[in-house]
């Protein structure tokens, strides 16, 4: 089975090829959308694909595919992998053009690549994960999903140097999101994550954390809160298509609920894993 589509064409990983002058190559001038499959079955691939959309529409790229097509190519993909759980991975660019030049000339075709790794969803809620605060050193249009993370490549670079799962960004004090996650935190019983604005993506995940929250009448609040503030939580976990709800345990130095798992953090993380089949089946 292959495992790579690029442009139309169905190819193994090591005849995949895109020209050099690739804007893509060049600029990071595309954006990426992933998407996680169960099964066979895709979580949530309707929101997936409107961020797709918003995030070409945002960069002035046309959409290449409509709906039916991108999950066409999506089932192939998952299909190749184990168990047909599979991550696809999509990426789409401005396209090629010669000379190089900083603003595109032109009506450029978009280069479009899509691939599928395997993975095995969660099981149970994993163990507490150690994380370290960093100041957000990225672009301000972080609703984007951009190709262009180096500042986020070298953000995990950091915290891994600090034994760190993941870094945990903020802007002057501001909690933001991860390098590839986003962030929660609990107190007195009520569900805090950052507000949906440009500061963050706006996870597709954390969108059906905070929906399956309410749904087990936990109290949910979108609104910005300090580094400080996270520091004194009754709880804190982060969300990622692929890692679900991810319990965190340190901060820093500082320890949240004894570095064990909360208990709306379980029940959240069970709350997910309980409504995946419901979910993609539908």
């Amino acid at each position: 089975m292959s495992h790579v589509f690029i442009n139309g064409q169905w190819c193994q990983p090591e005849e995949a090829v895109v020209s050099v002058f690739d804007r893509g190559f060049l600029f990071a001038d595309g954006v990426y959308e992933v998407v996680p499959f169960y099964t066979g079955y895709p979580l949530l691939f309707d929101d997936h694909y409107e961020r797709l959309e918003r995030s070409l529409a945002q960069v002035g790229i046309d959409n290449p595919y409509q709906r039916e097509e991108w999950l066409s190519i999506c089932q192939t993909l998952a299909e190749s992998t184990p168990e047909a759980n599979g991550i696809v991975y999509i990426q789409v660019t401005r396209g090629a053009e010669y000379p190089r030049n900083h603003l595109p000339e032109g009506e450029l075709t978009p280069t479009v690549m899509a691939t599928a790794s395997p993975w095995v969803p969660p099981v149970e809620t994993p163990d507490p994960v150690h994380v370290e605060p960093f100041e957000d050193i990225r672009w301000l249009r972080c609703d984007i999903k951009s190709i262009s993370l180096l500042g986020n490549i070298m953000l995990k670079q950091e915290a891994k140097k600090r034994g760190a799962f993941e870094p945990l960004l903020h802007r002057n004090g501001r909690v933001t999101e991860g390098a590839s996650c986003n962030y929660f935190m609990v107190k007195d019983g009520c569900l805090y994550t950052p507000p949906n604005d440009e500061l963050i993506l706006g996870g597709i995940t954390r969108e059906w954390i905070l929906e399956l929250a309410e749904s087990a009448g936990i109290e949910v609040k979108e609104t910005a809160f300090s580094l400080d503030e996270l520091m004194q939580a009754d709880e804190c976990f982060l969300s990622s298509s692929t890692r679900e709800v991810q319990p965190v345990g340190t901060i820093g130095s500082t320890t949240i609920n004894n570095g064990s798992i909360g208990p709306i953090t379980q029940q959240l993380a069970e709350l997910f894993r309980n409504r995946r089949p419901h979910i993609v089946q539908e």
